[in-house]
């Protein structure tokens, strides 16, 4: 019974952090389009490399590495609590989802960098 309700915290731990980060990315993104919009009213020129500029000012270049080892961090974090508490390997299990991706945006930062 405890396992299930601790994986059960875990995924909606998952699922929360999930919905924020998309709504936060909404919200951005929505505030830039605001933000164009009004200067565009007010009569500015904005030419396409301009608006490119802004966007690309947007994107990090260390996003992919951030994002990487925050989740394997995660992973590790939740690894380490179903050792130490003796659940069953459910939980140890259930850290290998974010270590696959945390290593896969390892991985896209790795030959990002090698490919500029």
């Amino acid at each position: 019974m405890q396992d299930g309700i601790i994986v059960g915290i875990i995924f909606f731990s998952f699922a929360a952090v999930a919905f924020s980060f998309l709504y936060f990315a909404y919200r951005n993104k929505m505030a830039l389009q605001e933000t164009i919009r009004l200067a565009m009213e007010k009569g500015q020129n904005l030419s396409p490399e301009s608006i490119e500029q802004i966007l690309q000012s947007q994107a990090a270049p260390q996003k992919d590495f951030k994002r990487g080892i925050l989740l394997v961090s995660l992973a590790v974090a939740i690894g380490l609590f179903g050792m130490l508490e003796g659940f069953d390997t459910t939980i140890i299990g259930l850290s290998l989802f974010p270590l696959a991706l945390g290593a896969g945006y390892l991985l896209v930062w790795k030959f990002d960098q090698q490919a500029s």
